[in-house]
């Protein structure tokens, strides 16, 4: 199955949702001289409030539209490295830049549309904390042409071979433990 991501600006919220705990972090530590903390905080409620909330209606119009794909899990890989990898390649690097000048809130600006390119780019737009206080998991399913990820509560017993789900994008599915699949 080619996995053209059919939906970009439903994958753009995922990857800007998955930036939340990057936006507090510049939240707390502040733009002295270059924006109110007011504005800072206004701003950054609606980067953490629009995407969860469109990434939620994507999945209440996945589960209203019946948009459920039956998915071969025998060959899955669980993606704890990747909260590794957004910790180690956002968070950290971008914890100790202090935004006090023009200059470094234009680098801090070049620095994440950078992160996000990279994350856009290597399909890891669904590093999402948000879900993962929720008890969400990412696995990683690999197809012929691509990968595919999907995000579930449940840990995949070895014995199951396939999974029905609901489509977020062309490349992430979400198993919904409230909503009965059906055979």
């Amino acid at each position: 199955m080619k996995t053209t991501e059919g939906l970009p600006f439903v994958k753009f919220m995922m990857l800007l949702s998955s930036m939340a705990p990057l936006f507090l972090l510049v939240g707390i530590r502040g733009m002295d001289n270059i924006v109110s903390d007011k504005n800072l905080w206004i701003t950054i409620g609606t980067l953490l409030f629009i995407p969860f909330v469109i990434v939620k209606l994507r999945i209440y119009f996945s589960v209203k539209s019946n948009d459920v794909f039956v998915l071969d899990v025998s060959e899955t890989k669980n993606n704890k490295e990747y909260l590794f990898t957004y910790l180690f390649t956002v968070l950290l690097p971008l914890y100790s830049v202090t935004i006090g000048s023009n200059r470094e809130f234009f680098a801090i600006i070049f620095a994440i549309c950078f992160v996000i390119f990279v994350l856009w780019n290597m399909n890891l737009h669904f590093v999402n904390i948000l879900f993962a206080l929720q008890g969400y998991r990412v696995y990683t399913i690999e197809s012929f042409d691509s990968a595919i990820l999907l995000t579930t509560r449940a840990t995949l017993p070895k014995d199951i071979n396939e999974l029905k789900v609901h489509r977020l994008s062309n490349s992430v599915y979400i198993e919904l433990k409230k909503h009965k699949y059906g055979n």
